[in-house]
């Protein structure tokens, strides 16, 4: 039971992206940044409204032949919801609305714990996500080219589960100009055109299991597999680089878009169902990471309407020659209010706070 209290309120933390966070701006760096190209409103009163789609895919191709995959995926909800940001703390409330994602009969249920969280610093962007899902459904089966994305699901797989944790964190080369929080997190303005080398380093792993195989029996012969996988531990780690970008266009209109790829190490342990009982095996390989994000709408002093979305995949290392891939993500539209008002009850607990007391201070 301890161990579920403790996800309880770590959801409660994280259950939308930027829900609870501190962005510690001491007074002393007043003017880290160039305010002709974005200006900080970190200390108004920020009222949202948003929808967020999440998705997170375990796709497999079979020897490298992209006309055979199957693409595993959960049956996702629309959430809708509020939130605030106040001098850098920020919190969002999601609800999922039942006459909205009503669609279990067709593609299953997903029980799930989705901590996904994405926080915007003014120098580094880091992307969390700790994420638990039982219940899948195969969206895609392609094979000789007969696929029809309006085919109903091939198979239900309320028995399959995925865990994964993970971190990538980019720093921002150069944050005087350009901000990842006026586009993502909104609670600064991008004034002029402007771009960033990003870098980092990247974590994840990635936890697998079910009560069958993996990949059917019915189609197994066209991957030539003769063992049935049922479940696989897998960690990736190494380094990414890339560019992001926002082109302002009369002054309050934005399109932004980053992307990072990464190269490390990635470990496998893989167990299989064998005519001689079960056994596993471990690979170590080297495999990709793919990180990118974009975003558009209009930003001025007071409004923010805007569209986002973000990606994150990585490769999986298994012995047989399949192509496994994870990726997850979220498309999400803001609407965003912005008030230069003092909220005393806040600024009482919040400068009483040790981690809490300096945010917002530019």
């Amino acid at each position: 039971m301890k161990i579920y209290a403790l996800l309880f309120a770590l959801s409660l933390l994280l259950y939308n992206e930027n829900n609870l966070y501190a962005q510690s701006d001491s007074t002393s760096n007043v003017l880290d940044h160039d305010t002709t190209y974005y200006k900080s409103y970190n200390n108004d009163l920020h009222l949202r409204l948003y929808s967020v789609y999440k998705f997170n895919n375990l796709i497999l191709t079979g020897n490298g032949d992209q006309g055979k995959r199957i693409v595993y995926s959960p049956n996702g909800n629309l959430n809708l919801g509020f939130g605030f940001n106040y001098r850098g703390l920020g919190i969002n409330i999601g609800i999922n609305f039942p006459a909205i994602n009503n669609d279990n009969d067709k593609f299953g249920k997903t029980r799930k714990l989705d901590m996904r969280s994405y926080v915007y610093g003014r120098k580094v962007a880091i992307d969390f996500g700790l994420q638990f899902y039982n219940g899948f459904y195969i969206s895609e089966y392609e094979s000789r080219g007969n696929f029809n994305q309006s085919n109903p699901p091939t198979q239900l797989r309320g028995d399959m589960s995925i865990n994964t944790i993970g971190v990538s964190t980019l720093f921002v080369h150069n944050h005087r100009k350009f901000s990842f929080r006026a586009a993502f997190a909104q609670t600064e303005v991008q004034k002029k055109t402007a771009g960033s080398l990003l870098y980092g380093p990247y974590i994840n792993f990635l936890n697998i299991k079910a009560d069958s195989s993996l990949i059917p029996s019915h189609i197994r012969e066209e991957y030539q597999l003769e063992d049935n996988i049922i479940k696989g531990l897998y960690g990736s780690a190494g380094l990414m680089g890339g560019y992001a970008f926002s082109l302002i266009i009369y002054k309050r209109f934005f399109l932004t878009g980053a992307l990072a790829l990464g190269y490390g190490l990635n470990y496998g342990n893989t167990w299989y169902e064998t005519t001689e009982g079960r056994m596993n095996e471990d690979v170590w390989d080297t495999g990709f990471k793919l990180n990118t994000r974009a975003a558009f709408g209009y930003n001025n002093r007071r409004t923010y309407l805007g569209f986002s979305f973000v990606l994150e995949s990585y490769n999986i290392a298994t012995s047989y020659d399949i192509t496994e891939l994870y990726w997850m993500g979220q498309y999400r539209f803001n609407i965003v209010r912005r008030f230069d008002w003092k909220v005393p009850p806040l600024d009482w607990i919040m400068d009483r706070l040790p981690i809490l007391k300096n945010s917002g201070k530019k």
